[in-house]
């Protein structure tokens, strides 16, 4: 039972950003340790309807609380 998150719901994706940058690390490398598909981390970064599991391995690879994407 997969639950999508709907366009609709802002996400702070600076948070990903940030990351990428202060990791030094290419989206492809962040893709990767997430174990995301890289169309998936896209419609993400365009505000596009997506999984939200994605969002939880996004989390867990950045070691942070989930709601933070939500602040």
């Amino acid at each position: 039972m997969n639950k999508k998150v709907n366009s609709d719901i802002k996400l702070n994706i600076g948070i990903i950003e940030d990351y990428i940058a202060k990791n030094c690390l290419t989206k492809t490398e962040f893709i990767r340790r997430c174990n995301i598909s890289s169309s998936t981390f896209y419609r993400i970064m365009q505000g596009k309807d997506f999984y939200l599991i994605a969002l939880l391995r996004i989390a867990k690879a950045m070691d942070i609380q989930i709601y933070r994407f939500f602040e």
